[in-house]
């Protein structure tokens, strides 16, 4: 069996979006395969048919999380494949696991990379919470989004493998698809994303992370109570976020960042134990 994949780069966030059919249930095995032979991807996510009226597609990712970046880059990929050129802009409807209904990116075309801006999943809320790092514990604020839940942290409180143990701790006792912890220096306006995946068990430093950008945009939105628009550096560039307020509530969600097209390429997978569903 062969599976068919591109490989595209939002804010250096390297995505691989597998064209190929792969039911949900092997998605998660598929993925780590993909992985594996992709060193320098940071997740995978599968492109289905839509079931809403208006999306164009659904993505589907390796864990049913929710993820702003590949979001993005699929619609960043639509658009390319429909012949837009440098100067172009077009609204791309579609489905993202993580969220119900319809999600909406904007795409500015250049003539070297995609600009997209998401409307994100507004928190479901925001909250401070314990994160416990061997014999520590730190009380920090959380950002719940549907599907993945962000705590952000001081850049410094914690070392690489207090985080990537505090992390798989924090999923699972959250009982979420996926969680991150954000080492932010706010001074800097900058922060290093750790995102970990239940369904496929994988930590990733990432380069960029759209929805840990979102995170950060919440909680700052609602510790001013107002409105807050901020450009965020990522270990892979500047993802901006822009974050309404009212009521006492994130009321609107958007992130910016660019995205470059890569490489297509294939997988070929034995046909034998859980891949002959394929």
């Amino acid at each position: 069996m062969e599976i068919s994949y591109i490989t595209l780069d939002p804010t250096k966030n390297i995505t691989l979006l597998v064209r190929t059919t792969v039911p949900r249930s092997a998605q998660p095995s598929v993925a780590q395969l993909l992985l594996r032979s992709n060193p320098d991807a940071e997740q995978v996510g599968f492109l289905e048919s839509a079931s809403a009226r208006g999306a164009r597609a659904r993505l589907q990712m390796m864990g049913g999380e929710f993820c702003g970046n590949a979001a993005m880059s699929l619609a960043a990929l639509l658009a390319w494949e429909d012949g837009l050129a440098s100067g172009d802009a077009a609204d791309i409807p579609m489905e993202v696991s993580g969220e119900s209904g319809i999600l909406t990116c904007h795409v500015q075309m250049g003539t070297e990379c995609c600009l997209g801006t998401v409307d994100m999943p507004l928190p479901e809320r925001i909250r401070e919470i314990d994160v416990v790092a061997g014999d520590r514990m730190l009380s920090c604020p959380a950002v719940f989004f549907p599907g993945i839940v962000h705590c952000i942290v001081p850049a410094g409180a914690l070392t690489h493998p207090q985080a990537e143990d505090a992390v798989q701790l924090l999923c699972a006792t959250l009982k979420a698809d996926a969680a991150g912890i954000l080492l932010f220096d706010e001074d800097a306006l900058s922060f290093s994303p750790l995102v970990y995946v239940a369904a496929t068990h994988t930590s990733v430093w990432e380069r960029g992370c759209g929805s840990g950008s979102a995170a950060i945009g919440c909680y700052l939105a609602q510790r001013t109570g107002a409105p807050y628009t901020v450009a965020l550096r990522q270990p892979g560039g500047i993802i901006e976020v822009r974050a309404g307020w009212k009521d006492g509530r994130v009321d609107t969600l958007t992130i910016t960042g660019e995205v470059r097209k890569g490489e297509s390429g294939s997988l070929v997978l034995p046909l034998n134990g859980f891949f002959s569903q394929l």
